[in-house]
């Protein structure tokens, strides 16, 4: 941002609650070199390894940044604008829309490597990446592939679609396709089992959601869910079960 002075600030800022915070200043520039050093020095204090950042294998690239306004001293390339004897000028650059396609297309290169992929069923990892990125309902899952660049498809395409999944063997076909990767590159010597409960704001019971044991001490309908996992922690199949059965009786068979 441009400083009172005139300089070029240099800072680290975060979004909160849609709002720019600034988490730390770097310095002010006042030429390009200068600003090239303080770009260096904020990306060396954002490779912090305490940012906890998720390690999707992208290797990043370093962008040009040019000053804003006019600098004190000489510059070490041309200042952005400035004619070139033989190259014809152009427009100024004009955005026209902005997405997350990047995440999308990261998330679906993961959704790839863990071999997914085999289920043939573009709508449902469409639905799956858009349920990770911002839980919403089914009205909404078409804003947030929007949001990610991506072309949703029809609200009836996608309610059918979840029927699918729901009452055809996509639940297994995925705990098979767990169990490979985890045994290609995880650890399955040693596996862990555990449950808990998700109750519901009901009135009333149904085939599923049943008053029980409840580890929140409630007395509203639940479902009691399983999670099995490898050494690492990383999931191998999950069950959902009546919320009045008893925990012994979801243990998976040997």
């Amino acid at each position: 941002m441009r400083t009172a002075s005139g300089a070029t600030a240099v800072q680290i800022a975060a979004s909160v609650d849609g709002r720019r915070r600034i988490v730390a200043h770097v310095g002010s520039a006042h030429t390009e070199a200068e600003l090239g050093l303080l770009i260096e020095r904020a990306r060396e204090l954002l490779d912090d390894p305490g940012q906890g950042e998720f390690d999707l294998g992208l290797e990043p690239t370093a962008p040009g940044a040019a000053l804003i306004g006019t600098p004190s001293a000489a510059a070490l390339f041309e200042a952005s604008g400035t004619p070139v004897p033989g190259r014809p000028a152009v427009a100024a650059p004009r955005v026209v829309g902005t997405s997350s396609r990047v995440l999308f297309d990261v998330l679906a290169e993961v959704f790839d490597d863990l071999g997914f992929d085999a289920l043939a069923d573009g709508v449902f990892r469409d639905l799956v990446i858009a349920r990770i990125v911002e839980p919403t309902s089914i009205l909404d899952t078409g804003r947030v592939l929007g949001d990610l660049g991506v072309r949703a498809a029809s609200e009836k395409t996608m309610r059918r679609t979840l029927s699918r999944a729901h009452k055809g063997t996509y639940r297994d076909q995925v705990a098979k396709l767990c169990f490979e990767h985890a045994a290609a590159s995880g650890d399955v010597s040693l596996c862990l089992y555990d449950v808990t409960t998700l109750y519901f704001e009901a009135e009333k019971e149904d085939e599923l959601r049943k008053v029980g044991y409840s580890k929140e001490r409630r007395v509203d309908p639940q479902i009691v869910v399983g999670l099995l996992v490898d050494r690492n922690g990383f999931p191998l199949e999950i069950g959902c079960y009546e919320g009045n059965r008893a925990e012994q009786t979801t243990i998976p068979p040997h």
